[in-house]
């Protein structure tokens, strides 16, 4: 093997990690583009415990908590980086669907 080969392969590497993120980035847009998408993501969000406190005074569920939420928060930070906007329209909706 070559260093141009090794070359070869991270660049290959790189390019397929680079697809894959636009790839995620463009299926987000897609699902928050629909109401049913943004309820899902709500939904997800909400379950996640992104809007809630994680502490319970029990240890062991504390940290259950906190690792769902920490996933939870991985979505958010998504939606929030590709689609800031249409975090926006998603809140207010399940604001108007809360108030019914």
């Amino acid at each position: 093997m070559t260093d141009f080969d090794d070359e070869q392969r991270l660049k290959d590497a790189e390019q397929n990690q680079k697809l894959a993120a636009e790839r995620q980035r463009d299926d987000l847009k897609h699902v928050m583009s629909s109401v049913q998408g943004r309820r899902l993501i709500w939904l997800l969000l909400s379950n996640a415990g992104v809007f809630a406190l994680s502490f319970t005074g029990d240890n062991a569920a504390t940290n259950f908590n906190e690792g769902r939420r920490s996933e939870g928060l991985r979505l958010f930070n998504e939606v929030m980086t590709h689609c800031p906007d249409l975090y926006l329209t998603m809140a207010n909706e399940a604001r108007e669907e809360a108030d019914k």
